[in-house]
């Protein structure tokens, strides 16, 4: 491998290429869409903001267990195929956002499809980025496709930005039939490419998830983990209500300190594996819980902040914040990759991305219900919490394999 990509922390790429090009293309599918996901249906269709946010609040919640189920269907078909079907599915719900919602019902179907998809996607990725992977190289491929990820999200909400300015139903349509078309030639790319791993591919992977109930270190390592995800999700869902009410800050402000987030993520994550290469993963995941802590803290102490140094210390905050993201997120997905059986790994995954549904769908009542007793009640708690789950990956830490916790390469280094 070239010596100066190693230094930075990029993974070996090559045969890989057409790979990286469907999970670019995805994240610009992606990066089109969520801008306007609420306002599509009200300029298009003539819904109210009420009723779509319930029809996309029940979806959310209909569509949890196709997570589960992906899963299963990875270990028995191959995670390059179930990611493609989920593109395709992608790909025929934006079809149906073009053609058949004038009903709320029609709206809903349509809405269901998608976010199956999108769930499909995520659930199958995991998997697909392990095979993808060397042994050894599984933290920087995930932090690659990480931040790849973000460039593409960066592109599509820049462009989609241009669109949101114009308030025409006919560019708001083109713009969805840009959407399709990224998840139809993503799909169709992904069934022309080969196996990563065609000889490893196993067949005798029938075992129930019943299997995993059993395997308490792991499940005791997801619940541990469910407050680590709550401090992900908190800055798209909490900081721009709490910044500009509790804050009082000017809204103009959130657009670049989450600018900044996406910036770091993709100029930062691939040295920050790097880096991180000598030390074990679940020191590394208690020093990201104690990075949140002290972020969280930051955000408790906000509102009193003087004015004149709200727009510095905000910006403080966000960088903080996103520190202990780059350094939790590619090492719990490489933990968990090498924690699973391989015959299981697609299911050990996809309950892991279940357990991100399942946050993801209690956040907003979660985060509003704290919010209404104190603005900085949400961030008290998060404190708490993840101090408390740190930890408790810490204790889990002499259960773990060798292997699991430094990886293939620092165990050979060991």
């Amino acid at each position: 491998m070239n010596s100066v990509k190693a230094r930075l922390g990029f993974p070996e790429t090559r045969g890989r290429h057409g790979f990286l090009l469907v999970f670019i293309i995805d994240a610009l599918g992606s990066g089109l869409f969520l801008p306007f996901s609420l306002l599509y249906f009200q300029v298009t269709a003539g819904f109210s903001l009420p009723t779509i946010g319930l029809t996309l609040t029940l979806a959310t919640i209909c569509t949890l267990p196709t997570t589960l189920v992906t899963g299963s269907l990875v270990d028995r078909f191959g995670a390059r195929r179930m990611t493609a079907i989920s593109q395709l599915i992608q790909a025929g719900g934006f079809i149906g956002y073009l053609f058949f919602v004038h009903t709320v019902p029609l709206m809903f179907i349509m809405v269901v499809l998608v976010t199956a998809g999108t769930r499909m996607f995520y659930a199958a990725t995991a998997t697909l980025i392990v095979e993808l992977a060397s042994p050894y190289e599984r933290d920087r491929w995930f932090g690659f496709i990480g931040a790849i990820r973000n460039v593409g999200l960066g592109i599509g909400g820049f462009l989609a930005g241009f669109v949101l300015a114009t308030n025409n139903p006919d560019i708001y349509r083109l713009l969805i039939g840009s959407c399709a078309v990224c998840y139809l030639v993503a799909g169709c790319l992904l069934l022309c490419l080969p196996e990563p791993q065609p000889a490893s591919r196993k067949q005798e992977t029938r075992a129930p998830y019943g299997q995993i109930l059993r395997d308490h270190l792991f499940l005791k390592f997801l619940v541990s983990n469910v407050a680590f995800i709550l401090c992900m999700l908190m800055l798209g869902t909490a900081l721009p209500v709490y910044v500009t009410e509790a804050w009082h800050a000017p809204a103009w402000i959130l657009g670049p300190a989450l600018t900044l987030n996406s910036l770091l993520v993709i100029g930062c994550q691939t040295l920050i594996v790097r880096l991180l290469e000598p030390y074990r993963r679940t020191r590394t995941i208690g020093a990201a819980a104690l990075v949140w802590c002290f972020s969280c803290c930051l955000f408790v102490l906000a509102p009193i902040v003087p004015g004149s140094f709200i727009i510095p210390y905000l910006f403080l905050a966000v960088v903080i914040h996103t520190l202990a993201s780059l350094l939790y997120g590619p090492t719990v997905s490489a933990l968990i990759a090498d924690l699973s059986p391989s015959a299981l790994r697609g299911r050990y995954l996809a309950t892991y991305e279940f357990a991100w549904g399942i946050a993801s769908a209690l956040m907003p009542a979660l985060f509003t219900t704290l919010y209404a007793v104190t603005p900085t009640l949400p961030w008290l708690i998060l404190v708490g919490i993840v101090a408390v789950s740190g930890g408790s990956v810490l204790l889990l830490e002499r259960g773990f394999a060798v292997h699991v916790v430094r990886g293939e390469r620092r165990e050979m280094e060991v």
